[in-house]
């Protein structure tokens, strides 16, 4: 197995920012420490926020896509023979401990201990089902011609577009732009572009930012921002950041 002090690296990501990763003979668990990401592997964008992590299996290619600030901490494994991985993507839903190991000032212990904390991760990987609320979204394939539009969208969700200008940004007509979203997608161009605000509404309210501007730089009145994000999530706002265990750093919506 693996063990070296290169197996973990700290990753700390600017609002906007994006970093892709080539697929590896290991795999890698990404444990985000502040905020919220999209983790965007095969056809599946995941949005993990603070205190959850994501396995992802060896020769998985990823893209980490940050709405707003992030800090992520990543441990590479090489699985080998072991068969207590499992074998696909799974977001996890950590325990205080993972939490307390995963923690900024404990990097020396992951590296010291590191067949210690490789064996508690499988057993909570194989162990714990995978967290309430998960939250993913469908994604084109790499080579559709809406691939660029909806990694754009994925990165800025609270600019409105048009169904014009989309098919326009796609280089396509809005007929075409609709069949393409039913065939690869199963939705409308509205209704993905809705499904991802969820996720950037996460990121948000973890990133300081209050429930109402959240829901007015997404297009909301509060109400109705609370009622659609318990239509998906199963929690209002305010009821699902209680939930998180974490204290949200006092930020603006500039920030």
């Amino acid at each position: 197995m693996m063990h070296s002090a290169s197996v973990v690296t700290d990753m700390r990501l600017d609002a906007g920012e994006q970093r892709h990763a080539q697929s590896a003979a290991v795999g890698c668990f990404l444990y985000v420490r502040h905020g919220g990401v999209w983790i965007t592997t095969g056809r599946r964008a995941y949005c993990v926020t603070q205190g959850n992590g994501i396995w992802l299996p060896p020769a998985v290619t990823h893209s980490v896509s940050a709405v707003y600030e992030a800090d992520i901490c990543e441990l590479r494994i090489d699985t080998g023979p072991r068969a207590d991985f499992v074998p696909a993507a799974r977001v996890l839903h950590c325990s205080d401990v993972l939490i307390a190991i995963f923690s900024a000032t404990q990097r020396s212990i992951i590296e010291r201990s590191y067949a210690a904390v490789v064996a508690l991760l499988a057993d909570e990987l194989g162990r714990v089902p995978e967290i309430v609320g998960n939250f993913a979204v469908r994604m084109p394939s790499s080579g559709s011609r809406v691939a660029a539009l909806c990694e754009a969208l994925l990165m800025h969700p609270t600019r409105e577009m048009a169904l014009e200008d989309a098919a326009s940004r796609a280089g396509v007509s809005c007929r075409t732009l609709s069949r393409i979203f039913t065939r690869e997608l199963g939705t409308s161009v509205g209704r993905w572009r809705r499904e991802v605000q969820v996720g950037a509404a996460m990121c948000a309210l973890l990133h300081g930012i209050s429930v109402a501007e959240t829901a007015r730089v997404l297009g909301f009145t509060s109400s109705a921002f609370s009622t659609f994000f318990k239509s998906r999530i199963g929690n209002a706002p305010r009821e699902w950041l209680a939930r998180q265990r974490i204290t949200p750093p006092e930020r603006s919506a500039s920030a």
